[in-house]
């Protein structure tokens, strides 16, 4: 069943968006979705889950948490901005940790 990153991201990001979730779940790390208005999914480690919750907006916050509960960083992904999806990442928390993972969307979305 079609998503709204399936029917309104285009390919770019919907390949960048889906390569940071998968990112983030291979580190067995747990993810919630606010699309700019409301936490639609909350510390989830369902990769459909997560997919599913996003485009929904213009925007969608991504909140990443470890597996004690602490939270490791946000990403704020704006959508509509560049079609390969390069400028998708608006922003990110300031650390090692999100730039590794925004470094891996990226490079894996050129590869692809």
């Amino acid at each position: 069943m079609p998503n709204d990153l399936t029917n309104y991201a285009t390919k770019g990001e919907a390949t960048v968006a889906r390569r940071l979730v998968r990112a983030m779940l291979a580190r067995e790390l747990s993810v919630s979705v606010n699309d700019g208005e409301e936490w639609t999914v909350k510390k989830s480690r369902v990769y459909r889950e997560i997919v599913d919750a996003l485009c929904s907006t213009g925007e969608d916050y991504l909140r990443v948490y470890a597996p004690t509960g602490d939270c490791l960083g946000a990403f704020y992904l704006v959508w509509g901005n560049d079609t390969s999806g390069e400028e998708l990442i608006a922003d990110h928390t300031d650390n090692d940790f999100c730039d590794r993972l925004t470094r891996i969307a990226y490079k894996e979305a050129q590869d692809a």
